[in-house]
């Protein structure tokens, strides 16, 4: 073999053993336990990054099994939590401040609508749903499937990660208006039933004491939240021990994280509104 075709070939080799230390390096990664922070910034920013991505057929279709998963088949918890939420409230509400009374519509315009509803469905899903993607993505860890997909020369967080953090923030955004539709509709329907008060006239009132604002409001913390979940529910995975013991591991960090982050967040979302 000739000099140059040998140092051709050397070439190729240390630019594939590049390209492959290079891909490893996705999700072999080790962050330190301060730099887990940044790590998850690191995910998010380069999903927000690749969202284009979701216009190629493989992705979107991870992406819509996802949408499947997290807000068709989870609407019947949440559909149930905001019956029982508004038919509770609306009901103990009406009874202490009265029908006509306008604070008692502001009250629950602020309560049920801009409060309650991106901070329980986001709960909802925090336990059904972000747990379930972590151990998901810790198995397909433990299993080799992610070296797998890098091999394939597949970045698993375009393949994995984008389309269910994607998919995760859509689902929120959409249950979250659902459960405001019927926990206030449903919350008056029981306060028409039991307390004998026109259900028309108090969702007319309803509707002109809720402000533009607060509906935003409620809108910008439920994608806060869908994007904040589902990096770490997919970090926790992606990023998951090699053993089967880290599966469950890997589930409890990304709950508990996940839920940690949600009561900070609508913490500083509270002082920053009052």
């Amino acid at each position: 073999m000739s000099a140059p075709v040998e140092s051709s070939v050397a070439a190729s080799l240390a630019a594939g053993s590049a390209k492959r230390a290079a891909r490893s390096r996705v999700t072999h990664t080790r962050f330190p336990r301060w730099a887990i922070p940044a790590g998850h910034l690191l995910l998010l920013w380069y999903c927000l990054r690749r969202i284009a991505l979701l216009r190629n057929p493989m992705v979107r279709l991870v992406f819509l099994r996802q949408v499947y998963f997290v807000g068709v088949q989870g609407s019947r918890a949440i559909v149930l939590l905001a019956v029982a939420v508004g038919g509770v409230a609306v009901p103990g509400a009406t009874l202490l401040l009265g029908a006509n009374n306008s604070y008692l519509y502001d009250i629950l315009g602020w309560g049920l609508v801009t409060e309650a509803a991106p901070l329980f469905v986001a709960l909802v899903v925090i336990g059904r749903s972000a747990s379930v993607i972590s151990t998901e993505l810790a198995l397909m860890k433990v299993h080799g499937e992610l070296r797998y997909l890098e091999h394939m020369r597949i970045d698993p967080r375009d393949y994995l990660a984008l389309p269910r953090i994607a998919a995760l923030t859509a689902s929120l955004l959409v249950a979250t208006f659902y459960y405001q539709i019927i926990s206030v509709t449903g919350g008056f329907a029981v306060s028409a039933l039991l307390l004998n008060v026109s259900f028309m006239e108090q969702m007319q009132l309803m509707l002109e004491a809720l402000s533009p604002s607060g509906i935003l409001l409620a809108g910008a913390k439920t994608v806060i939240f869908g994007l904040v979940i589902g990096t770490i529910a997919c970090f926790a995975g992606l990023y998951a021990g090699e053993t089967v013991n880290d599966v469950p591991r890997a589930q409890i960090v990304g709950y508990m994280r996940s839920l940690v982050s949600l009561v900070l967040i609508d913490v500083i979302f509270a002082i920053a509104t009052f």
